[in-house]
C-alpha cells in the first residue's frame, strides 16, 4: 500500500491545531473535530507520534486521550 505523506502531513497538522485549542481529545472526538476518516485520522495521529508532538495517555478508568507532547526539561 502506497501512502501520500503530503496527504498525512496535511492532516496530522490540522490535528495538531485542534489540539492547540483542546486541553486533551479522544480518538471519536478528533474524528469529529477534524472531520476525517478513521484510517485518515490514524496515520496523521501516527505521525505526530512519531514526531513526538503528542502523546497518548490513559486517564480515567483505561479512556485514552491524545494531548500535545509535555515539554522535558
Amino acid at each position: 500500500m502506497k501512502f501520500n505523506i503530503q496527504a498525512i502531513k496535511t492532516n496530522s497538522r490540522k490535528v495538531y491545531d485542534i489540539l492547540l485549542r483542546y486541553t486533551r481529545c479522544t480518538f471519536g472526538e478528533l474524528e469529529n473535530l477534524c472531520n476525517m476518516a478513521s484510517t485518515d485520522l490514524c496515520m496523521a495521529i501516527l505521525q505526530l507520534l512519531r514526531e513526538k508532538k503528542i502523546e497518548q495517555v490513559s486517564e480515567n478508568q483505561g479512556n485514552v486521550y491524545y494531548r500535545l507532547a509535555l515539554a522535558t526539561a
